[in-house]
């Protein structure tokens, strides 16, 4: 070849000159070489052999959680597991929420088609996800729910605040680290028997949103605001007026042996609380007002305990027990009399959402943790959002408000005279609060408080810890004052920043029968 007949000539005449050329000419026949080399390589990468270096892929990393604020980092998914994530927060109490995002993701289509794309997703997307959760209502809530029953306690106090019309989770808070308690040990007299969970301080269960192994308590009154808008929707009105007594013979049929039966297996419930409301002419706002038991069960009787159940699930209440799964399904729902009396299993944050639907005027959203959602090159994640739809007009919603009113010491809008005489349970809620206020009270083996404004919603709930007994015993009178004060001033703080705003009335014709 012509290049190798140059090489040889070069190499010859550099070893014609002594050892100075004998150097040249090794140096030129390195850089011959390293020439050719280089010709090689540029030819080989025209004709593709070779192709030329790519960009390093960037790597998977781990999404973040943070609060509403945007810039308070509550979780790194770094781990096999999200959930252990939760473990990790810098703030124990925020776990709880941490918990109910990663339920809430793994349900969520937009983040691939099953449960373990989705969450491989959470932990190498690279995802910047913005939580609902206010850090400083959050801190005042945990304060407030400790203050009424330390960690200790046998009973679990959950906490959830919610924003109408977009269903926004602003708070999860329950006197409970989240921690793994210790692992439990069998019984030393009965070796074969399971072992129960220790009731201790610590805990990871889903005890403010509840979950199938969750799946909370009886509410007890709140519960009666479901027969009330059933009824409304069914063409009654707030005036609508029942002679109460104070034992009341139903149509629905119990066990003969029950201390409730009465006249051959008759369900024969009795009123109790306030003495001046044992008995009397009643409407659904002084009824509500003092969670008169006679009036509601007639009221759910007629209206169809069917349609209560149905009205219930709509608002946002979820049956999770199996139990309950079977009471609300056709043709059971028609005989389950004591539903209007909140016997149900439920969770704290679906009460709160299910007020929330009312104080929306009637939007039910999904219960949502999360306010956006940012992919890894900072696009926002579709399919993220409220999920809202209409399940009740407006002016029956309004009409259900305004009956809420009067057990929390606020007026109708139609006079303060409509909530009727004496002073009701939760009456000081309205003042503590110091906006207009709708909900209820409810108290006996469990307490449950309701307070919902036009834009905030905070419920509060006192009950067994999970897979404890629940037993018989009553809530004591100064833990009820202590759980209302609790939840009236989470919903004072919520609502403090916002401009105040007052229920819409309802129209005349839903208030009143002529």
């Amino acid at each position: 070849m012509a290049g190798e007949s140059r090489s040889e000539s070069i190499i010859e005449s550099a070893h014609g000159s002594g050892p100075g050329g004998r150097r040249a000419a090794l140096a030129a026949a390195v850089v011959l070489v390293l020439a050719a080399v280089a010709g090689v390589v540029l030819w080989r990468s025209r004709d593709g052999a070779v192709p030329a270096a790519s960009p390093a892929s960037p790597q998977p990393r781990a999404s973040e959680l943070y609060a509403a604020d945007d810039t308070t980092l509550i979780a790194r998914f770094d781990t096999d597991d999200p959930r252990e994530s939760c473990l990790r927060v810098p703030v124990n109490d925020w776990g709880y929420f941490c918990d109910y995002v990663v339920a809430w993701w793994r349900a969520q289509d937009a983040f691939g088609a099953d449960e373990a794309q989705r969450l491989d997703r959470l932990r190498h997307g690279g995802y910047r996800i913005g939580g609902s959760l206010d850090p400083r209502l959050q801190a005042g809530a945990k304060q407030r729910v400790d203050q009424v029953l330390p960690v200790r306690d046998p009973k679990v106090f959950s906490l959830a605040t919610i924003e109408p019309g977009t269903g926004l989770v602003r708070t999860m808070a329950v006197n409970r680290n989240f921690r793994r308690p210790p692992a439990a040990s069998p019984s030393p007299a009965d070796p074969d028997r399971p072992p129960s969970g220790p009731a201790g301080p610590d805990s990871v269960d889903a005890l403010v949103a509840g979950d199938v192994n969750t799946p909370g308590d009886a509410a007890g009154a709140p519960f009666m605001m479901f027969t009330l808008a059933a009824a409304l929707e069914g063409g009654l009105t707030l005036d609508h007026a029942v002679d109460t007594k104070r034992v009341y013979e139903s149509s629905f049929v119990i066990d003969p042996n029950s201390p409730a039966a009465c006249h051959g297996g008759h369900w024969c419930p009795a009123n109790t609380g306030d003495p001046a409301y044992l008995s009397g002419r009643r409407t659904m706002w002084d009824a509500f007002g003092h969670a008169v038991v006679t009036y509601f069960v007639a009221l759910e009787e007629r209206v169809g305990a069917d349609k209560a159940v149905a009205m219930a699930q709509r608002l946002g209440i979820t049956f999770r027990s199996t139990v309950d799964q079977q009471y609300g399904l056709s043709p059971n729902s028609t005989h389950w009399g004591a539903f209007t009396l909140g016997v149900s299993a439920t969770a704290t944050l679906d009460l709160a959402n299910a007020y929330a639907t009312l104080a929306a005027d009637g939007t039910h959203c999904d219960p949502l943790p999360v306010a956006r959602v940012l992919d890894a090159g900072g696009r926002p994640a579709p399919g993220v959002g409220p999920r809202c739809a209409p399940v009740l007009r407006p002016e029956v919603a309004r009409a259900a408000i305004d009956a809420g009113r009067c057990p929390l010491g606020d007026d109708s809008a139609f006079g303060g005279e409509r909530c009727g005489a004496g002073t009701a349970p939760a009456a000081t809620v309205r003042d503590a609060v110091g906006r207009p206020v709708s909900g209820q009270v409810g108290n006996g083996r469990t307490c449950s408080v309701v307070v919902a404004g036009p834009q905030l919603v905070t419920a509060g709930m006192i009950a067994a810890a999970p897979g404890a007994s629940a037993g018989t015993a009553q809530i004591g009178s100064g833990v009820s004052e202590g759980a209302m004060g609790a939840v009236a001033g989470v919903e004072h703080d919520g609502l403090a920043p916002l401009p105040p705003r007052d229920f819409t009335a309802p129209p005349r014709e839903l208030a009143f029968a002529t």
